[in-house]
């Protein structure tokens, strides 16, 4: 299996795919939001360090988050990865290839601003992790306001709005396209449609990763 990177606007499904195909296939899913949080909880110095980089509003390096995932994939014993979260920009982009050692693919999930609406203003989260979307119709919890996989309450994020998402919707636009172009160049991109049924999606994701 092909190691991946994705890259999706807000509410595209990229969670419940990355989790399909770590169920699945055994994918290690490597999210750089993860990762940060992870350092800061250690305690260490080093975590403290970027615990107040982050406190501050600062951005942390690109060379940082490429030297978390460098270590994260020397751990994971040669099994296919996830990258979720980054390269976010062009120049990250250029940075990761400058210094990972692995191949990989890409794959955009692609969704219209009125349909990722849609799926914003029903989406759903468990603290476990665990997403559901009330608009779309194998993503709905099987008891209503309950977490499938731990029982708990689930809540809606305070950004899930449409003044918001409008906000992120377009700087992921933005960010976006010169990446799209830099990897279409790379003959590395594969589009995936996401307004469909999860199981559709994640036939197409697995042909990708199998090609």
């Amino acid at each position: 299996m092909k190691n991946i990177i994705f890259i999706a606007p807000p509410a595209a499904g990229k969670g419940t795919q990355s989790t399909m195909l770590k169920e699945n296939y055994g994918y290690n899913h490597l999210s750089t939001g993860d990762m940060l949080r992870e350092v800061v909880s250690s305690g260490t110095e080093f975590g403290l360090q970027v615990k107040n980089i982050i406190d501050c509003g600062e951005l942390v390096s690109d060379e940082l988050i490429i030297s978390l995932i460098n270590d994260k994939l020397a751990k994971i014993d040669g099994k296919p990865f996830i990258l979720d979260g980054f390269p976010r920009t062009l120049n990250q982009a250029k940075s990761l290839d400058n210094m990972l050692d692995k191949d990989y693919e890409v794959i955009y999930l692609d969704l219209t601003e009125e349909e990722a609406i849609e799926r914003i203003l029903g989406r759903l989260t468990c603290s476990c992790g665990k997403s559901y979307n009330l608009n779309v119709d194998n993503l709905k919890p099987k008891v209503e306001g309950i977490c499938d996989g731990c029982g708990k309450e689930l809540v809606k994020r305070n950004d899930d709005n449409v003044d918001s998402f409008k906000v992120r919707y377009k700087t992921f636009l933005d960010n976006t396209k010169p990446l799209m172009e830099y990897y279409e160049d790379k003959n590395k991109l594969h589009k995936i449609n996401v307004n469909r049924n999860v199981e559709d999606i994640f036939k197409d994701i697995v042909d990708v990763c199998n090609d």
